[in-house]
Parts: structure tokens; C-alpha cells; sequence
């Protein structure tokens, strides 16, 4: 072998080498050594307490639907456990939202467009209590860290964000509303069905509403109501 020749193969060697140990660096690293900068940064990032407090984990796996070399690249399957939300310090209630387990899946060649797709988020028992005490003061309304520091002459993120599918197997939305004096519990049943994400955010065009089921989901709801009992049910 000439030397040209054995110094490409010690430069592909090593090259290769690196890939291995970058595979086996991510496949077997612990995640949960990244849940206390996680828990801080998203804590401050939305001025109210975040947390993971169970296992964080990822799992590599290849994606069976896709074809040619692109079946062969591994997608992140990622997971988390007993995450809470809070409320801001002007709410007395600790916990605005309660979740046992949130698994997604990250579609890595999408990243190279620049957008972080989420084919579908898979939440777990979801458990979200919604109080306002006040015309202002409420704990759905997010005043985040960097508002106040915005440039209205900046340039829009060149990323982009795309989540197709919600699927959660039963919900409980607790409503405590000082204002219209409603003290609620809906909960919410998927009936087997994935929730589109453009449904939630009302972004799919009147074609694509056509071709949506009936039936989402069905809720229950019970409590008061201005004063009053209320219950239903609906779907």
C-alpha cells in the first residue's frame, strides 16, 4: 500500500472510530444527569417552577415506515416521568399542571431544514388546574423571561416547530374561576383517538376540518357555576 493510500486508511479508520464511540456515548449516557440544568434554565425561561423528578431517558430505534438509506438513521424516542408545572407567586396553589409520563419521538433529518418536528407527543394521565382570581391575574397567562427584552426590529427565528398528533388516554382539567364563581372538574377521554395538533390550534383549513372525525373526545364535566350545580357531558 502506498503511503497516500495508508494514510486515507488511517483517516478513515479514525473517522470511523469516532462515529462508534459517538454512537456508544449517546446510547448508553444517562440522561437524568441533565435534569437539574433542564429543570433551572425551563424554571427561569417561564418565571414558575418546572420539573422533572422521575427517570429521563431516550431510546434510539429506527423508523419502520421510512424507506431507502433513511430507514437506516435511528430516531430519539424520548421520555420522561413525573413532571410538574407551577403556578407564579401570585397564585396560592402550588401545581398548575401534573404529568406521570410524556414520551415523543424527534424526526433527526428534520433538523437539518431547521424545523424540530414532533411526529406525536404521547401524554400520560394529564392533570391541569386552571385558576383566576382576578381580570388580570390568572395562572394560563405566560409572562416569560426575555419578553420584556425583545428587539421589535429583530429577524424571526430562522427554526421553525411542527407537532402533528397529541394522544393522551384520560385528562382532568380542574377549573377554579373567582371571577364567573366556577369551581369545575372536566375530564377528558381521547375515545382511542389521536388529537391533530392543528385542531388544538385551530390552524388546519376548512378542507382538512371536513375530514376530521366526528368525535375527538368526550368530556364529563361537574361542579358550580356562578353559584349554580353544574353538570354535562358531551363529545
Amino acid at each position: 500500500m502506498s503511503k497516500a493510500g495508508k494514510i486515507t486508511a488511517a483517516i478513515s479508520g479514525a473517522f470511523l472510530l469516532l462515529i462508534v464511540v459517538a454512537i456508544i456515548l449517546i446510547a448508553t449516557f444517562d440522561w437524568n444527569r441533565l435534569k437539574p440544568t433542564i429543570n433551572q434554565k425551563v424554571s427561569a425561561e417561564l418565571n414558575r417552577p418546572f420539573a422533572i423528578r422521575g427517570d429521563l431517558g431516550v431510546v434510539w430505534e429506527r423508523q419502520k415506515q421510512e424507506t431507502g438509506w433513511r430507514s437506516w438513521v435511528p430516531w430519539p424516542h424520548v421520555h420522561a416521568e413525573d413532571i410538574i408545572l407551577g403556578n407564579p407567586p401570585d397564585i396560592p396553589e402550588v401545581t398548575m399542571v401534573h404529568l406521570p409520563r410524556v414520551e415523543a419521538t424527534l424526526a433527526p433529518l428534520a433538523l437539518l431544514t431547521k424545523t424540530v418536528w414532533l411526529p406525536w407527543i404521547k401524554l400520560e394521565k394529564p392533570d391541569a388546574r386552571l385558576i383566576r382570581l382576578s381580570e388580570k391575574n390568572n395562572n394560563w397567562t405566560f409572562n416569560l423571561a426575555n419578553d420584556d427584552n425583545k428587539d421589535a426590529n429583530a429577524k424571526p427565528s430562522a427554526w421553525s416547530f411542527r407537532l402533528d398528533n397529541i394522544l393522551f388516554d384520560q385528562g382532568r382539567i380542574a377549573i377554579d374561576d373567582k371571577v364567573s364563581k366556577a369551581d369545575l372538574e372536566i375530564f377528558v377521554d381521547p375515545l382511542g383517538k389521536p388529537l391533530p395538533f392543528s385542531e388544538v390550534t385551530g390552524s388546519k383549513g376548512k378542507a382538512d376540518k371536513e375530514k376530521v372525525g366526528d368525535y375527538v373526545f368526550g368530556l364529563k364535566a361537574q361542579g358550580r357555576y356562578n353559584g349554580e350545580p353544574l353538570t354535562g357531558t358531551g363529545k
